[in-house]
């Protein structure tokens, strides 16, 4: 097998300050589902440098060899809307409101 000769791709931030693009300089293991990752700006105007957690907080699909030190909830990739159960249908169903209103008498 070969080894590969990319960069590897991590997660990237804009910039709260100035939008620019931010590069991950380094990062620390907190504990088994938590890294912390330092930041700095792209800008050289701007210079900002900070730090921002990556954090693992649910299961989408169970491992195959599971680590019983790890407890994680079950979930979906994307969260549903918290109102997704109880929809109101666009008008398309009910009458116009100047159909329904009384006609002066």
């Amino acid at each position: 097998m070969t080894k590969r000769s990319y960069t590897p791709r991590v997660p990237g931030i804009a910039c709260p300050h100035c939008k620019s693009r931010s590069i991950a300089r380094g990062s620390v293991e907190l504990d088994l589902l938590t890294r912390e990752l330092r930041f700095m700006c792209d800008n050289a105007d701007c210079g900002h440098t900070f730090v921002a957690q990556l954090a693992i907080y649910r299961t989408v699909r169970p491992s195959m060899i599971p680590n019983p030190a790890v407890v994680l909830p079950f979930g979906e990739w994307r969260s549903r809307p918290a109102n997704d159960d109880q929809r109101i249908p666009v008008n398309d169903n009910q009458v116009p409101a100047a159909e329904t209103a009384p006609t002066p008498g």
